[in-house]
């Protein structure tokens, strides 16, 4: 019998009847059903394939992550294989086995969850043992379209390489006007979260709202699940290459990037 599934016999006895007000912390059963719904929200339609995220970020209040972090790896691979399997059940496609992150954030409430996403075709999970063959991430590679909300989708053959040029990120408008931070390394996080390397003070920006990646093609701009969504050049997306001159919106700030 596998960890979660025995953590799932015991959390279910906790979750019905009259015991159920007096569970003080937040629960492994809640965090995988937490999981497969963050799964689910975040899924993007390709031609012939539905992808479901790769990676995983769950922050805790430390008070409950303490209890779980004793586990260690085994809770997390645990997590990864209940989270395949649900992929596999609805006839989703990962770019490789999951991979599964708990962190501790003071800033979170008691037993409150919150989750960011990513699609990483970098990330590589050893279950350490013999499995089943998991989808080729070579496969995700040769895709040329970038899902966006709308069903609109963007050419990466369209953008030119600048991998090798150098950008800087800059707020044109609203609460941060004229902040800004050279675009260095390959993910740059941005929210209200003292941890995001380009931090904003808008209210209306989520804790992590969301993350650039360097590529071939430029930059790829995800939306994390932010409460009040992204917009490119006026039009709400998940997922989208971006470059010089794109206006991304992120609450009451309007971004642009330049290059140097």
């Amino acid at each position: 019998m596998s960890l979660l599934t025995r953590f799932e016999e015991v959390a279910e006895l906790l979750f019905t009847g009259p015991f159920r007000k007096k569970t003080a912390r937040l629960q492994p059963v809640e965090i995988a059903k937490g999981l497969v719904k963050e799964m689910l929200r975040h899924k993007q339609v390709s031609i012939s394939q539905v992808y479901v995220p790769n990676v995983y970020r769950i922050y805790l209040n430390p008070e409950d992550w303490s209890p779980l972090a004793n586990f260690g790896e085994t809770f997390l691979l645990e997590l990864s294989k209940h989270l395949y399997l649900e992929g596999e059940r609805y006839g989703y496609t990962f770019i490789s086995k999951p991979l599964i992150e708990l962190h501790a954030d003071d800033s979170v409430s008691l037993r409150e969850m919150i989750v960011e996403v990513a699609f990483d075709d970098s990330v590589e999970v050893s279950w350490g043992e013999q499995e089943d063959e998991v989808p080729d991430k070579q496969l995700w590679r040769d895709h040329t379209t970038l899902l966006q909300n709308g069903g609109q989708a963007v050419l990466a053959e369209e953008r030119p390489d600048s991998r090798n040029l150098q950008y800087i990120l800059e707020i044109i408008q609203g609460p941060d006007k004229g902040k800004k931070i050279i675009l260095e390394g390959e993910n740059i996080y941005i929210g209200r979260h003292t941890r995001c390397e380009f931090v904003l003070s808008d209210p209306e920006v989520s804790r992590r709202h969301v993350k650039l990646t360097r590529c071939e093609q430029g930059w790829l701009l995800e939306d994390l699940g932010s409460t009040n969504g992204t917009q490119v050049n006026d039009r709400r997306i998940s997922r989208q290459l971006i470059g010089p001159g794109d206006r991304i919106q992120l609450g009451q700030c309007i971004v642009t990037i330049k290059q140097l």
